[in-house]
Order: structure tokens, then sequence, then C-alpha cells
């Protein structure tokens, strides 16, 4: 499993490289700063997949979790995880 951190900034940058073998990755936004995220190809501002609020989550799976992930926002925060992730909430 892989996890980091990541700040978009106001050109596309890859936040997650390509990964064959991935089958599960999940992005969350760490700030209020809105981000775009690129599948495979270069974010671009406005367009694709949107995380505009602090804790919203991007969950990719299959052959769309093995793309390199692509950002843009300026100042946007995020995280990111790879692999099955299993949260047990107890009472």
């Amino acid at each position: 499993m892989a996890k980091g951190n990541f700040t978009a900034t106001s050109a596309s940058t890859e936040i997650v490289p390509a990964n064959e073998y991935r089958d599960s990755l999940l992005i969350q936004k760490t700030n209020a700063t809105a981000i775009a995220l690129g599948i495979g190809e270069a974010a671009v501002a406005g367009e694709g997949v949107q995380l505009t609020a602090a804790g919203e989550v991007a969950h990719l799976r299959g052959a769309a979790a093995r793309h390199a992930i692509y950002a843009i926002g300026d100042g946007g925060t995020g995280t990111y995880q790879d692999g099955d992730i299993h949260v047990i909430m107890c009472p």
C-alpha cells in the first residue's frame, strides 16, 4: 500500500504515479480550495472530477485506479491511499 499527501498548483501536476497492479485508490480533499482531477491525463480547471469541499472523496477502482492521477487547483491539498481501506467503527 502506498499513501501520501499532495498540494495542487495552478498547473496540472501528477499527484499519484501510474501503477499497473493497483486496483483501488482513494483521494480525499483536506482543505476548502477546489481541485480538479485528471485520470490518466492532465487535469483541467473546472473539468473532470471536481473536489470542492474539505473531506470530499474520489474512490477509483479497476482500470481507473491504475492510471496516473493529476490535479489542478491553486493551493488545494489532499491525501491519497491505495489498496482497500477498511474502517471499523466501535460504539
